[in-house]
C-alpha cells in the first residue's frame, strides 16, 4: 500500500506515471459532452417589446369625463385574459396547432404548455415584454406575433367599448329627458287649456288652437318614439319648496330618529324603508316635472355627449393611446438552450474527475514498490543495491509507437462516435 501523505511533487509523479488513466477518461468525457450537446433539444425564444403611450389629456373638457380606464388597469386585465383558457384556445386554432391532436387530453396539454411558456411582463409603467419559448423557432415567432396582436386588439377593443358604452348611455338619457321636456311643454299647454275652459267652450278659437297644438305635440312624441309623462307641469316656485321638504324628510329618515318619527310616526322596521323609497320616487317625479331641471340635465347631457364623442375621436387618432412595437418578434437564429460550450466543458470535467478517481484507486490497490526507499521501509532490512530498467532504442520506439496508436484509435473512435450521433440526430429531426 502506498503512502498518500507525500508532497505535491509526489502526486505529480503518480499522475505522470499513470497519465493515460487520466487522458482516456477525460477524452471520453469530452466526446460524450459533444454528443450530448448534439442530442439535447434546442430551445428557442422569441420576444417583443410594446410601448404604450397614453393620449394627451390637457384639454379641460376631458378632465371631467371618465369613459376610458387607465393603461395599467387595461394591461392587468389583458394579461389575465390572454393566459385564460378561451384566449389560449383561440391562439391554438389561430396557429392551427390542433391539427395532429387525437383527443381532448392532447389538446389540453397544448393549451397548458402555451400558458406555461408564454411570459407577459410589465417592465415599467408603459413598457410590456412578451416572450415565448419553443423547440421550433418559427412557432416561437408566430406565437409571440399573435399574442402581441391579441394584446393590442383587446386593449383597443376594451378602450373603444368603454367610450361607446358611455356614448350609448348618454344618448339614451338624452332621449328620456327630451321626452320629459316635450311632455312638460304639453302639460303647460294643457294647463292653459284647463284655465281657458273655466269660462269658455270648445268652440272658442283659443281652445281649438290649444287642442291643435297639444295634438301636434303628441304626434311629435310618437314620431320621435318619446315617452310621454302624464304629470302636470310644475313651476320652479312650486317645485323648489316641495323638493326641499321631501329632501329634509329623507335626511331625517337616514339620520335623526326623532325627526323621522315625527314625519312618519306609524312607520317602523321594514315600513321605514318602503316609506323612504316612496319619498325618493316622489322626489324624482317632482324634479323630473320641473322644466328648469329637465332642461339643465338635458343641456348637461348634450355637453357630456359631445365630450365623449371628442374623446372617441381622440382615441382613434394619433392623439389617442398609441401602441408601438419597439422590438418586433423575429425568428430566433440561435437557441438559448443548450449552452453547447458549457455542456462540452461539463463532459470534459466529469471525465477528468473520473480519471483522477481511477488514478487514486489504482494507486491504492497497487502493491508494487516504486523505489528503493519504499522497499527498504516495507522489508525492514538494508538493501545492497538496485538495478534500474534498461531502456533500449527498440523499447523506447515500441513505447512511442504504442502511444501513437493509442492516440490514433482514440481520435478515430471519438470521430466515428460523433459522426454517428450527428447522423442519428439528423434522422430524428
Amino acid at each position: 500500500m502506498h503512502d498518500f501523505n507525500q508532497p505535491l511533487h509526489g502526486y505529480l509523479k503518480i499522475f505522470f506515471r499513470r497519465k493515460w488513466t487520466l487522458i482516456i477518461p477525460a477524452f471520453i468525457g469530452l466526446i460524450l459532452g459533444i454528443c450530448f450537446s448534439i442530442l439535447l433539444p434546442r430551445i428557442y425564444r422569441s420576444n417583443t417589446t410594446v410601448l404604450v403611450q397614453e393620449g394627451k389629456s390637457d384639454n379641460p373638457l376631458f378632465n371631467n369625463i371618465a369613459v376610458a380606464s387607465t393603461m395599467t388597469q387595461r394591461t392587468q386585465e389583458i394579461r389575465e385574459t390572454i393566459l385564460g383558457w378561451d384566449s389560449l384556445v383561440k391562439l391554438v386554432k389561430r396557429l392551427h396547432l390542433e391539427q395532429n391532436v387525437k383527443n381532448s387530453h392532447e389538446f389540453e396539454s397544448i393549451v397548458l404548455s402555451l400558458r406555461k411558456d408564454i411570459t407577459i411582463d410589465l417592465r415599467e409603467a408603459n413598457i410590456i415584454d412578451l416572450s415565448y419559448v419553443s423547440n421550433d423557432p418559427s412557432k416561437a415567432q408566430a406565437v409571440v406575433q399573435n399574442v402581441t396582436d391579441i394584446f393590442i386588439e383587446r386593449n383597443v377593443s376594451i378602450q373603444n367599448k368603454e367610450t361607446s358604452d358611455a356614448i350609448n348611455f348618454i344618448e339614451e338619457q338624452l332621449h328620456i329627458y327630451l321626452g320629459k321636456i316635450k311632455s312638460a311643454e304639453i302639460a303647460e299647454l294643457k294647463d292653459k287649456l284647463n284655465t281657458l275652459l273655466i269660462d269658455s267652450t270648445e268652440a272658442h278659437p283659443m281652445v281649438k288652437e290649444l287642442r291643435a297644438q297639444i295634438n301636434e305635440k303628441m304626434e311629435e312624441l310618437k314620431k320621435d318614439n318619446l315617452q310621454y309623462s302624464e304629470d302636470a307641469k310644475l313651476t320652479v316656485g312650486v317645485t323648489n319648496p316641495l323638493i326641499d321638504q321631501i329632501q329634509k324628510t329623507l335626511d331625517s329618515i337616514g339620520g335623526d330618529k326623532t325627526a323621522a318619527d315625527s314625519a312618519k310616526a306609524e312607520v317602523d322596521g321594514d315600513g321605514k324603508d318602503i316609506y323612504k323609497v316612496a319619498l325618493i320616487d316622489k322626489l324624482d317625479n317632482v324634479m323630473a316635472r320641473d322644466v328648469n331641471v329637465n332642461e339643465t340635465i338635458y343641456n348637461t347631457l348634450l355637453q357630456r355627449l359631445e365630450t365623449a364623442k371628442i374623446t372617441q375621436r381622440l382615441q382613434s387618432s394619433q392623439e389617442g393611446t398609441k401602441y408601438t412595437v419597439i422590438d418586433p418578434p423575429r425568428v430566433p437564429l440561435a437557441p438559448i438552450e443548450p449552452n453547447v460550450p458549457i455542456v462540452i466543458m461539463f463532459g470534459f470535467f466529469l471525465g477528468t474527475v473520473a480519471g483522477v478517481g481511477l488514478i487514486l484507486m489504482s494507486e491504492f490497490l497497487d502493491r508494487s514498490f516504486l523505489d528503493v526507499q519504499e522497499a527498504s521501509e516495507f522489508l525492514g532490512v538494508p538493501l545492497m543495491g538496485v538495478i534500474s530498467k534498461i531502456n533500449t532504442v527498440e523499447s523506447l520506439s515500441e513505447v512511442k509507437e504504442k502511444n501513437k496508436w493509442t492516440i490514433f484509435w482514440m481520435l478515430s473512435a471519438g470521430t466515428l462516435m460523433v459522426a454517428f450521433i450527428v447522423m442519428v440526430h439528423a434522422f430524428i429531426k
